[in-house]
């Protein structure tokens, strides 16, 4: 009995799956191949402006660490620094994040270090970070309105343009043929209605009898 209802199940189990085979191929035939249009994105060279811009300042006494906003030709007063951003740039939205920040930073006492202008980076702080005698200063990151220079809407994208091809029909002994002529070979209807390949060459002229061989004679 346990053997019958086994191959019951497994009988229910592969027809089940051959109609659901058959309607997702049924379905994905009818469908065809979609193209989809790719991801808008900025290029990887643009950069939006802001007015402001977010610096962490570290007191080498007693490593103490504090945050300040600078605002686009503001001078900020930081204990004995003086503070002054004249740009901000960021990566816009869909890029890797990043942030510069173009400042100029002075230590205002008798022994300081030397007035540090030009860009600092957040991906890359050892390339513009200020260490003074008295403090470290790094980028974090930009802030405030959008300025100049603006990057704009992003890119409307193109859908790609995809052939479709129809797919080789398959008989019953599983040969796949198509129904449409390969190159090279045209399709004609013969006499009985059949269909077949036709040669391109000329017709072969059929062999000369043989000397000494004829029609027999009949006895």
């Amino acid at each position: 009995m346990g053997v019958k209802k086994r191959r019951f199940r497994g009988l229910v189990a592969c027809l089940l799956g051959s109609m659901l085979g058959g309607a997702v191929l049924s379905s994905l035939h009818a469908e065809g191949v979609r193209a989809v249009a790719p991801p808008a994105t900025y290029p990887a060279t643009s950069w939006q402006g802001r007015n402001q811009a977010v610096m962490r300042i570290m007191r080498r006494l007693d490593s103490h660490v504090g945050l300040v906003s600078l605002h686009v030709g503001e001078v900020v007063q930081y204990g004995t620094l003086s503070l002054t951003l004249e740009r901000c740039l960021q990566k816009p939205e869909g890029l890797p994040a990043q942030a510069a920040a173009q400042v100029k930073i002075e230590e205002n006492q008798e022994a300081g270090s030397p007035t540090f202008e030009g860009w600092m980076f957040t991906n890359d702080p050892a390339l513009g970070a200020y260490a003074g005698a008295l403090y470290d200063v790094q980028v974090v990151s930009c802030d405030g309105d959008a300025v100049a220079p603006m990057v704009g809407p992003l890119p409307h994208p193109s859908v790609p343009s995809v052939a479709t091809a129809g797919a080789p029909h398959v008989e019953a002994d599983g040969e796949g043929k198509s129904s449409s002529p390969t190159a090279g070979q045209n399709v004609h209807q013969g006499d009985n209605g059949a269909s077949g390949p036709v040669s391109l060459l000329p017709p072969t002229p059929a062999p000369a009898p043989q000397a000494g061989q004829g029609e027999g004679t009949q006895p």
